[in-house]
């Protein structure tokens, strides 16, 4: 089996992946999720396989690297030859330059013996020619004999063809000579091009290594990723757990789409009464509401008059429970109707100041907020944060008060709140920071407003959020707290002035 590069297959599993992202959102059927996530756990488990083989396949043992290694020890072995061939023409060269070398010495020597023979021929036919002149009465002389002199004659003859040939021969040795010189220069540059090319192929190979060991120590860091990734699905709980997640929010869902088109068809018939009603209508209505506040603001004065003339006591109400709960109410449905109503924007206003007059007479008391520990009997939730520097689940902000009338809760304060912990709704077990479904039970793991623990937004710089918790926590001794949250906003806020009073006095503390 080949395998392929670790480029390859990481690229190939990227695209994978790439491509089973918006297939999964295109599904609605369960069973059709399962089968695609079971189909992925084996593309994955595959891919894990081929990269463990290219792992520890020996790069060495490929096609390229052999048929490269072949290659070098060719060249090589032609290498080698052409330095034998060159070494094997140097020495012919030597050997011809020292024959040259010897053929001029003996031509030289030759010359010599001519030169010397010439002369004695001279001498010889210098006294030849005085022998002929001499006068017959003269005392004879010994005859001269011929043969010598033939021989003399001969032998130069001789050495004159000899000599002859040995010019002849040593200018063949010269031209051969020359002709070895430029065999041996061709020789020299087709062995250092040899040499320029071995070298180039050495480095290639070199090359090639280093990217061998590169991506030895990418496939290392690759396996460290796969065997955290192996960690991460074991830690995921099994597949019933999943199964029981998919069919509670199915049922979730559907409770959801009952509960919109409910709303829509409320929504419309609002709507349809809203359209059919006169503008006569609404005006008397708005009548009736401002002559009911109006009301309402008239015996609040009333008696709140009567009970400073009767009594000095401000914890007591002559309203009963019953009553004060009822009048609120009525003022706070008001207020809610009238929001974002500006045609009736008085009324709303009127509505307000009455509330405010049923807290001032304690007939109702605020909810505390910011500051103060999550309590679902008092308060809800209507945003959650991550949070791991504060205490776990204090409210960071009031979205809307909330009112208590002595024992009787009258209406919820909307708050936002801290999460550093989270246990089931379920079962109520403890759950590790690290863990976003429950490991008894598998429930998903949800903050106060129902978001996901995986979906849980960081908590917000804002320094108009946050202000109050601080001051609070400062009330309540929590330094440690208070420092966390004022560096936090610090970051995004460095020149606030309300900020640098709350660290002085941090400083200070």
């Amino acid at each position: 089996m080949k395998y392929l590069a670790f480029d390859d297959i990481v690229r190939n599993l990227l695209v994978y992946l790439k491509g089973q992202v918006p297939s999964l959102n295109a599904k609605n059927d369960r069973e059709e999720v399962l089968k695609q996530i079971h189909s992925m756990t084996f593309t994955l488990r595959s891919t894990i396989v081929q990269l463990e083989g290219a792992a520890f396949q020996d790069p060495r043992n490929s096609e390229d690297f052999q048929n490269i290694e072949k290659e070098l020890q060719s060249l090589k072995v032609t290498n080698s030859k052409l330095e034998e061939s060159l070494f094997l023409e140097m020495n012919k060269t030597q050997e011809l330059k020292e024959k040259n070398a010897s053929l001029s010495s003996d031509s030289e020597h030759a010359k010599v013996i001519k030169a010397s023979l010439e002369q004695k021929l001279k001498e010889f036919q210098e006294e030849i020619k005085l022998l002929k002149n001499r006068p017959a009465q003269q005392t004879p002389v010994h005859i001269i004999d011929n043969t010598a002199i033939d021989e003399l004659k001969s032998e130069m003859a001789q050495l004159e063809v000899s000599l002859g040939k040995a010019a002849e021969t040593n200018k063949q040795l010269r031209q051969a000579l020359q002709n070895k010189d430029v065999e041996l220069t061709r020789s020299k540059e087709a062995l250092v091009g040899a040499m320029s090319l071995d070298k180039t192929e050495i480095a290639a190979l070199k090359n090639q290594l280093a990217n061998n060991e590169q991506a030895k120590t990418e496939n290392a860091t690759l396996k460290s990723k796969i065997a955290e990734l192996e960690r991460d699905l074991a830690l995921l709980p099994p597949i019933e757990i999943f199964r029981n997640n998919f069919a509670a929010a199915e049922a979730k869902t559907r409770f959801l789409e009952t509960s919109l088109a409910a709303a829509q068809s409320e929504l419309k018939s609002m709507r349809s009464n809203i359209a059919a009603a006169v503008p006569e209508a609404l005006v008397h209505e708005k009548k009736l509401l401002e002559q009911r506040v109006l009301d309402l603001e008239a015996t609040l004065r009333s008696v709140i008059k009567s009970r400073d003339n009767s009594s000095k006591s401000t914890e007591n109400f002559s309203f009963s429970p019953e009553e004060c709960v009822f009048l609120f109410e009525t003022l706070s449905t008001t207020t809610n109707r009238l929001a974002h109503n500006l045609e009736n924007r008085d009324v709303y206003v009127r509505s307000q100041e009455a509330i405010a007059i049923l807290e001032k007479s304690n007939a109702i008391q605020k909810v505390y907020t910011v500051g103060q520990l999550f309590d679902s009997k008092i308060h809800k939730a209507a945003k959650s944060f991550k949070s791991d520097f504060l205490p776990d689940g204090i409210v960071m902000h009031e979205e809307s008060p909330g009112f208590v009338s002595g024992n009787r809760l009258v209406q919820k304060a909307v708050v936002w709140v801290a999460k550093s912990l989270f246990s089931c709704t379920e079962c109520g077990n403890v759950c590790r920071p690290h863990e976003f479904f429950c490991p008894k039970c598998g429930l998903e793991l949800t903050a106060p407003d129902g978001t996901s623990k995986r979906d849980l937004p960081p908590y917000p710089t804002a320094i108009g959020l946050n202000l109050a918790l601080v001051d609070e926590l400062i009330k309540q001794g929590s330094i440690k707290a208070a420092n966390a949250l004022v560096s936090l906003i610090a970051r995004d806020n460095p020149a606030n002035a309300e900020l640098g009073k709350r660290q002085a006095m941090l400083q200070k503390a």
